[in-house]
């Protein structure tokens, strides 16, 4: 699948599925092919194609049976008119349960941070948010120095457990990026929000560096919820 835009990989099988079902090509009880035969035919990982798979059978749209294989299940046609519509809403459950993870856990790296931070991890943080804002002057994609900066931080918490979880979740966020994560007001605020945590780094304060990230993916949240909304 050639979409030339990462971020939309997850959307793109969803609606690809989506359509194979309305076209016919796909009925009712037949066996979806193996995950490794999609993402070769989409030209996608395997990662991809289960989150996609498991979004569709989370809405009843396929059921996977343990040691047998994904099938396709009875469903109401109307839908298949609206399958942009579908893979919105899916994104953005998506993106939310992304984000809600997000908020349980990294305020607690951040607090874990402002403990075992060292003088190296610091400067290198402040590197990684002077070139997102040298980036944003410049209007250029801050995405890959936006998730620099969340890794810094999982690094810094001297917690490897913490550190894979973080390449996982930069790894699932990244394939389903919404167009609403290059917003300006995203940009600007994510900015802030790293400095802020950057402000309690350097005091050394958990407690700070656990409410100012709590804040900033606050606020982050709201903005790309809000831009999906208005580029539905």
């Amino acid at each position: 699948m050639t979409t030339g835009k990462k971020r939309h990989l997850y959307k793109d099988i969803v609606e690809a599925i989506w359509t194979m079902i309305g076209s016919g090509q796909l009925k009712v009880g037949d066996k979806l092919p193996p995950e490794r035969v999609l993402a070769k035919r989409f030209k996608v990982s395997r990662n991809c194609v289960r989150q996609a798979v498991q979004a569709l059978s989370e809405r009843k749209v396929l059921e996977s049976r343990q040691g047998d294989g994904t099938y396709v299940c009875a469903v109401d046609e109307s839908f298949l008119e609206e399958p942009f519509v579908l893979a919105f809403q899916l994104e953005r459950e998506f993106l939310q349960d992304i984000l809600e993870f997000r908020r349980l856990m990294e305020p607690q790296v951040a607090a874990l941070a402002a403990d075992r931070i060292d003088r190296d991890q610091l400067d290198r943080l402040k590197v990684i948010v002077c070139d997102q804002q040298r980036k944003i002057l410049a209007r250029e994609d801050d995405t890959p120095l936006d998730a620099a900066f969340h890794t810094g931080l999982a690094h810094a918490s001297g917690n490897r457990v913490v550190l894979r979880v973080m390449d996982i979740l930069n790894d699932i966020f990244d394939e389903s990026r919404s167009e609403s994560l290059q917003s300006e007001m995203r940009r600007k605020a994510s900015v802030v929000g790293h400095l802020k945590v950057i402000d309690a780094l350097e005091k050394r304060d958990p407690g700070a560096a656990h409410e100012a990230m709590q804040e900033h993916l606050a606020e982050i949240e709201g903005i790309i919820l809000e831009g999906m909304e208005r580029k539905r």
